[in-house]
């Protein structure tokens, strides 16, 4: 059943990298598209550097949720799922950051992960892992090697010692990076589809700079601008709130401020009425008189 840890045991950190995929979750602070994108080839791409440390290296696509969701607040999630008959789901929650193929620390990032580079890679997302969890999963579907009834051709069984290979790795989208960079259409693609979110969040910095005309003043300008409006727009009700609460208390502070001068005017008032009483009643001998000064009557 489900199990809770602190860090990523090794034997779960060894489970992880023998799936064939793994997906990732984000969700924007405000916005209305949470995302999950399945990712493959785990052996060439995902590793775990320590018990509480693990990095990915993500390829270039047509949307570019995951990274603009961990710019804005940093909260992903790395599932792992089993497909055979020993069910499990394994979990990681986390905060990311992105490392760009175009920053120096890029290079050092592969090879601490002991990766190479591949055609197409736009980042290195790097995972700090708050905690991990377990479950059953019995509710995930065995994948089987066996095909179906209808199907008249069979194919011979595998070898006892030999486990199930149910997936085929796809060369699709490594043939088509490698295309897109061969023809120099790569940026240009990043461009078009990886400057920001399907909620209008910043995505990959390197795409927006090209928009930007490469200029870095340009783009430090738009992420503040647009951190501005994000706020405003998505905390409209607490700046209303806010701007209610202080016209309030400036009219507390103006009354205020009204209701001490006319006390000062009072009290100065009130003397001179008892410097006159004292001057005309130095006895206090008529005690109408004495509230007659005081209060002009």
């Amino acid at each position: 059943m489900v199990q809770y840890f602190d860090s990523i045991p090794d034997n779960l950190a060894e489970w992880a990298l023998s799936q064939p995929l793994f997906f990732t979750a984000s969700a924007p602070t405000r916005g209305k598209h949470i995302n999950v994108s399945p990712k493959g080839l785990p052996s060439s791409t995902f590793t775990v550097l320590g018990p509480n440390q693990c990095a990915y290296i993500d390829a270039t696509g047509s949307g570019i949720e995951t990274i603009s969701h961990i710019y804005e607040n940093k909260r992903v999630t790395i599932m792992f799922c089993s497909f055979t008959s020993s069910p499990r789901i394994l979990r990681f929650f986390c905060t990311g950051r992105v490392i760009e193929w175009n920053t120096p620390q890029f290079p050092v990032m592969l090879a601490k992960m002991k990766k190479t580079e591949i055609d197409g890679a736009r980042a290195v997302i790097l995972l700090d892992v708050w905690k991990v969890q377990t479950s059953c999963g019995y509710a995930v579907p065995i994948i089987s090697t066996s095909l179906s009834p209808s199907t008249t051709k069979k194919s011979p069984p595998s070898p006892p010692s030999t486990p199930p290979q149910p997936w085929t790795d796809r060369n699709t989208l490594g043939h088509w990076a490698s295309q897109k960079v061969s023809n120099k259409e790569l940026t240009s693609y990043q461009r078009l589809n990886n400057a920001y979110s399907l909620d209008s969040l910043p995505g990959l910095r390197a795409a927006r700079r090209e928009r930007l005309y490469h200029s870095s003043i340009l783009l430090h300008l738009s992420e503040i601008v647009h951190s501005f409006r994000s706020t405003v727009a998505g905390e409209w009700r607490g700046v209303i709130l806010g701007l209610l609460m202080g016209v309030l208390v400036g009219m507390v502070g103006m009354l205020w401020f009204v209701w001490v001068q006319e006390g000062k005017g009072e009290a100065c008032g009130m003397r001179e009425r008892a410097d006159l009483m004292w001057r005309l009643y130095g006895k206090k001998e008529d005690p109408m008189g004495l509230w007659c000064v005081l209060w002009g009557c």
